[in-house]
């Protein structure tokens, strides 16, 4: 007589010999998978359009060829970071670079372009300055006139591209120098700021409308003192002239000539 533990074992038995198989495919089906997916994005997805926006000192041609991308290219493989940096670095006057892709076949490259905010003497000559402290171009003397001026600060090795340079006792009056920079650029007011003065960090100044000596002060909350220093401006009479301090960021004082 047939054992009834024996008859119901076999299904079992029959199930877990197939177990092996199973474990097999399904990496295999994963990896068959991933290949037709790399396969389909590699033959699919080319490189048809590339558009540039937010240049004017560069052509659409010059942007994209110092990107690298070209039509053909993969549009999942492009290296974006790569081809931001290598167009920041050919071309000087430009800032930042954001690159996006648009199925199935199109590149955008958007660039914010460098803009003089300041000049810079370098040894014997005068340079032209971003916000972020890169060299833009040589100056003239005439040319210069239309910048604010730095002073109690000279770069050394300017170089179209590069950044400015100082030793490293006066690094604490660049980093000052380009926080004013910054708020200069942001509010608009490269025509209305001249002689920008970090000699001394303690009392870092700058003239403002041909009207005001404004004394920020201590390198602190200065894009709040900015603020502060037009909200003043705002409520003095147009004839009015003299000092704003600004040391303390809490408040405004005004001192007429």
């Amino acid at each position: 007589m047939s054992n009834t533990n024996d008859y119901y074992s076999k299904p079992s038995e029959r199930r877990e010999s197939r177990s092996p198989r199973r474990t097999l495919y399904r990496p295999l089906t994963f990896f068959l998978i991933i290949v037709a997916i790399i396969f389909t994005m590699s033959v699919f997805f080319k490189v048809e359009k590339i558009d540039v926006s937010g240049n004017s000192k560069y052509s659409k041609e010059q942007i994209i060829s110092a990107s690298g991308i070209h039509t053909g290219d993969n549009l999942f493989f492009i290296n974006r970071i790569g081809a931001g940096s290598r167009v920041v670095v050919k071309l000087p006057y430009i800032d930042s670079v954001k690159i996006t892709r648009s199925l199935p076949n199109r590149v955008t490259i958007t660039v914010e372009e460098s803009k003089a905010v300041a000049c810079i003497s370098s040894g014997d000559e005068l340079w032209s300055v971003s916000s972020t402290g890169k060299f833009l171009s040589k100056l003239s003397d005439k040319d210069a006139e239309l910048l604010p001026q730095i002073k109690g600060l000279s770069a050394s090795g300017a170089q179209v591209g590069e950044q400015i340079s100082v030793s490293e006792d006066d690094k604490p009056k660049l980093d000052y120098l380009l926080d004013i920079l910054y708020q200069v650029q942001a509010r608009s007011l490269v025509d209305k700021v001249a002689n920008i003065n970090v000699s001394d960090i303690a009392k870092a100044s700058f003239e403002y409308d041909d009207r005001f000596v404004v004394i920020l002060g201590e390198n602190n909350n200065t894009e709040y003192k900015f603020g502060k220093l037009l909200s003043a401006v705002s409520q003095l009479k147009a004839d009015d002239a003299g000092t704003l301090e600004l040391s303390d960021s809490n408040k405004v004082t005004f001192r007429p000539n």
